[in-house]
């Protein structure tokens, strides 16, 4: 059989790991640079963290545009305007971040 149904909860895991893998290369130096020449990989990390739909998929996106901020140029990104204020929403005074011992927080409340 070639073709085998997915559920949905299984399709966002394997993107839980897919992104977790690219945070991860983003905290090579060496990785940074190359990681944001492939325009397409930045286009979708950056729509992936703006559509805020999973909290672990948003905060590794987080810790990707953290990594390779130095090299973004948010004129060329596609959804970069998208990107600025989904960081001002998420750090807005509305809205919170909070990891503590209980429960993590992350969307604006």
């Amino acid at each position: 059989m070639l073709y085998q149904e997915i559920s949905e909860v299984e399709l966002i895991e394997h993107l839980r790991m897919m992104v977790l893998i690219i945070r991860n290369l983003t905290f090579v130096r060496a990785n940074d640079h190359h990681i944001y020449k492939c325009q397409k990989l930045v286009d979708i990390l950056t729509s992936l963290f703006v559509d805020l739909i999973d909290r672990e998929i948003t905060m590794n996106c987080l810790d990707i545009v953290t990594n390779i901020a130095k090299q973004i140029i948010l004129s060329e990104l596609n959804c970069g305007d998208l990107l600025v204020q989904a960081l001002f929403t998420l750090f807005s005074s509305n809205s919170y971040l909070f990891h503590g011992d209980s429960e993590e927080h992350l969307y604006v409340k």
